[in-house]
């Protein structure tokens, strides 16, 4: 089951250690900038923890996770990271997102990761092009009247 969370509990917490132990991030692409320094998710939980608290999101499963920042820097831009085993868990947990955050987020991944063409198929555009890194914005969704928000 996929949960989107902001406050933890301490079995969630066991779960999200447990994911990052197992998972590998390859690309480098999985951390948090704070004044201008990456901190990787896997070895700053705390920070993860507090951001959470003040009210960023994390969309979780046993096989990944993705993490919505920038709502507790009250932040114009949000910034999705995502971490997965695989390119279907991956698409997965993308389109949860698309489903339950609809407000514009941003994704800035290094060019040869293949989560790139999974954002593209996905609703999300192409921006900028950052050197090593390429920049990708998926609009604010718009929910129809009635429309189901829970995936």
């Amino acid at each position: 089951m996929t949960l989107l969370k902001s406050t933890l509990s301490e079995k969630d917490k066991k779960q999200i250690s447990s994911i990052l132990n197992e998972l590998v991030d390859i690309y480098s692409d999985f951390y948090l900038t704070k004044n201008n320094l990456r901190y990787y998710i896997k070895e700053n939980l705390d920070l993860l923890y507090k951001l959470l608290r003040n009210g960023d999101k994390i969309i979780f499963n046993r096989t990944g996770m993705a993490i919505i920042i920038g709502y507790a820097e009250k932040s114009p831009r949000k910034y999705m990271k995502l971490l997965a085993k695989d390119d279907k868990v991956a698409d997965k947990l993308v389109k949860n997102i698309n489903w339950n955050i609809t407000e514009e987020l941003y994704c800035k991944i290094k060019k040869t990761n293949p989560l790139k063409n999974i954002l593209l198929k996905n609703r999300w555009n192409f921006v900028g092009d950052r050197g090593k890194e390429i920049l990708l914005k998926r609009e604010a969704i718009e929910l129809k009247t009635g429309e189901n928000k829970h995936a």
